[in-house]
């Protein structure tokens, strides 16, 4: 079992986290591991000048979320105030167009579910 020191997710959407997380893996020995969301217009199926929109959404909606594990320890970085449906955050894609009710239900199931997961490893050491 491998205990990094760091591990983070960081969006593109949030400038200031991002920086934070980076200097604070920069400053540290050892493994660090830096998840970043990267968000492609092209291949994604949107406008370009909606990146950060897309990006800021997949966190808003859970799909992304925003936290750090530092000594074993998870915390949310950024917890947005209310989270929107999946489904938004999916329609403003080509690449989801093909998913009917049902999928898209399914997948804001287990984005719940993983958010619970997080929120319980809140309260733990990994």
């Amino acid at each position: 079992v491998h205990h990094p020191p760091y591990v983070a997710t960081v969006s593109p959407a949030y400038p200031n986290d991002l920086r934070q997380k980076v200097k604070k893996a920069l400053d540290m020995t050892g493994y660090r591991y830096i998840h970043v969301l990267a968000p492609c217009p092209t291949g994604w199926g949107y406008d370009p000048a909606k990146t950060v929109k897309i990006a800021r959404d997949a966190v808003k909606s859970g799909i992304f979320p925003l936290y750090e594990i530092e000594g074993g320890k998870l915390s949310f970085t950024v917890e947005p105030k209310e989270r929107i449906p999946v489904r938004e955050y999916l329609a403003g894609q080509r690449r989801f167009r093909h998913l009917d009710d049902d999928e898209v239900d399914k997948i804001q199931m287990h984005v719940e579910e993983r958010i619970n997961n997080l929120i319980d490893l809140t309260k733990v050491r990994i």
